[in-house]
């Protein structure tokens, strides 16, 4: 044998031996993966970088501590642009190349109905966080899973609100053309005439105005008692200001929904007037955890979170306890049953968290008062209404297609 050749392999062996006498380093845990597809640019940005903000305090905590059956739980947050070909894109790039457990994350319901059809279509279980169209979970549902309360209920619910405080008032449409809006819609005229309410304008604005002038003035000229108000984005905060230039006062405005950039948008010279929403920090029902991540979540981003980081903060832990439930991460069938037959609470407000056969969830909402608006910073609410419906109470399915 050549000496060189020799000494070659003889060096080979000792580091070989070498080798073998180190200690081997543990090899990380596998993430379990899953798929965030949502809104960090286009019309429903001020929604989608929300819910990554409450989504990244959860997910840190879970994984701090341990993360889900001993592996770190991780989620790909992809930006859907607010577009449906996109975030149906990104679902198929998330399945196939980075074969996620599951999907998660439009706050846009018209964004969501393309991830629904391909989740659906897949197999592949899909916990919406913050999209509330019916159709998410209409009859045959199998793997999507809606944790917002359908968007037709909340219509239903500002007929029973308005109903208490002034029966037989006049009431005035205004909203955008969206799929959530609609349905909103969709569900106070059906509840409308049983609540003994008149409907004196209503008016839908196509995606993209800008300016509402005109319609302003014909809902003023109306007189209606109550304006519901809801536009898209920044087109929300045009719709508002300018019935206030008009001359509606606030304590006529009810937003059907309302989260912390919303109401800092609206600003001081709306206080008087409601919105409804799920979470926020006026509410008596949070529990110590919740005001434990409202502070944490106040000192981290200068502002207090509202339902849509409050969901989706939860959203983890959902996952979390399902994939436990399931015993595997690696699963779908198993992670789908696992949520199907979920029951717990949410930490922040003690609400139940329990879907039907179809995916959706127990119906609810609250109807907060402005009180007082500091800048971009705080804001201080109090609680005017609370209301837990059945889902069957109306046609929601029939209503919204």
């Amino acid at each position: 044998m050549n000496l060189k050749l020799k000494t070659g392999v003889t060096a080979l062996a000792l580091a070989a031996a070498a080798l073998a006498a180190r200690p081997v380093a543990a090899q990380a845990p596998r993430p379990i993966k899953i798929g965030f597809v949502t809104e960090l640019t286009g019309p429903w940005t001020f929604f989608g970088t929300s819910c990554v903000a409450g989504l990244k305090f959860a997910t840190d905590e879970i994984n701090k501590a341990g993360g889900v059956l001993g592996r770190p739980l991780e989620f790909i947050v992809t930006d859907n642009q607010t577009k449906s070909d996109q975030a149906l894109a990104a679902s198929r790039n998330l399945d196939i190349n980075d074969k996620v457990l599951a999907l998660s994350g439009p706050t846009s319901s018209d964004v969501a109905l393309a991830m629904y059809g391909y989740a659906e279509q897949q197999k592949l279980p899909f916990l919406v966080p913050v999209a509330a169209f019916p159709q998410l979970t209409k009859p045959g549902t199998r793997y999507t899973f809606r944790i917002e309360p359908d968007a037709a209920g909340w219509g239903y619910a500002m007929a029973k609100y308005i109903e208490q405080i002034k029966p037989g008032a006049k009431v005035a449409l205004m909203h955008s053309d969206a799929a959530l809006m609609r349905a909103i819609m969709a569900g106070f005229r059906y509840q409308a005439p049983r609540s003994k309410l008149n409907i004196v304008a209503d008016i839908m604005f196509p995606q993209g105005s800008s300016d509402a002038t005109v319609q302003a003035a014909q809902v003023r000229a109306a007189a209606p008692d109550y304006v519901i108000v809801s536009g898209a984005g920044a087109f929300d905060n045009v719709l508002t200001n300018q019935l206030l230039d008009l001359g509606i006062k606030p304590q006529q405005i009810i937003h059907p929904y309302g989260i912390t950039t919303q109401v800092f948008g609206w600003g001081q010279r709306s206080v008087g007037s409601i919105y409804g929403t799920f979470f926020d920090v006026g509410l008596d029902s949070v529990t110590k955890e919740g005001k434990d991540f409202i502070a944490r979540f106040d000192a981290a981003h200068g502002r207090p979170p509202s339902y849509v980081e409050n969901y989706c903060y939860v959203t983890p832990y959902i996952f979390k306890e399902a994939i436990e439930a399931a015993g595997t991460g690696d699963d779908r069938e198993k992670l789908r049953n696992a949520l199907s037959a979920l029951n717990t609470k949410e930490k922040t407000t003690g609400v139940p968290i329990v879907f039907d056969k179809n995916g959706a969830r127990k119906e609810y909402m609250y109807f907060q008062e402005i009180v007082s608006v500091n800048g971009k910073r705080s804001y201080q609410s109090k609680q005017r209404f609370y209301i837990e419906w059945d889902p069957e109470v109306i046609p929601v399915y029939d209503l919204v297609k």
